[in-house]
């Protein structure tokens, strides 16, 4: 507070009955008790929080070691170890959707974002089913335009490993 507001505020204080002087002093007294108050009030619950928090960790933690084993001895999709393009590559060439693969690119840390044009929409629909069920993969975005030929649509599908 600087010197000019201090005295200021000191004559207006003076300048109060002695009874208003009681009542600002009790006032003043009381506003920081309660700003001390909700203070420790507000630790209190961040403190209670972060105890929750730590009591809910621990719980997964013990439930992430119980079904440890079995999460070791489940078997990996096949596939598992190889590249998300090569994968990609080889399921369209099988599924008959090669000729409409026109890229693949790299989306994320686990992801590929793949292009087709005039593919045939059965074929397609088909093809991510089984690159879910066989590799593992999750499709993450999809955009899909139809085209003038029925039952053909242009698509891009974003894929992630599960």
């Amino acid at each position: 507070m600087s010197a000019s507001a201090r005295t200021q505020l000191l004559a207006w204080y003076e300048a109060l009955q002695p009874r208003e002087q009681v009542l600002v002093r009790f006032g003043a007294i009381g506003a920081g008790v309660l700003i001390v108050v909700g203070g420790v009030l507000r630790l209190h619950g961040a403190v209670d929080g972060a105890a929750k928090r730590v009591t809910a960790k621990r719980a997964d933690i013990a439930y992430i070691t119980s079904v440890l084993g079995e999460l070791r001895a489940a078997p990996l999709p096949a596939g598992g170890g190889q590249s998300l393009v090569s994968v990609i590559d080889r399921t369209t060439r099988d599924g008959g959707l090669g000729m409409n693969l026109r890229g693949t690119e790299p989306s994320g840390i686990n992801g590929v974002r793949v292009r087709f044009e005039g593919a045939a929409f059965d074929s397609l629909a088909n093809w991510v089913l089984r690159v879910q069920r066989e590799y593992g993969l999750s499709v993450q975005a999809a955009t899909l335009e139809r085209t003038e030929s029925p039952g053909r649509v242009n698509a891009s599908l974003t894929f992630t490993r599960s």
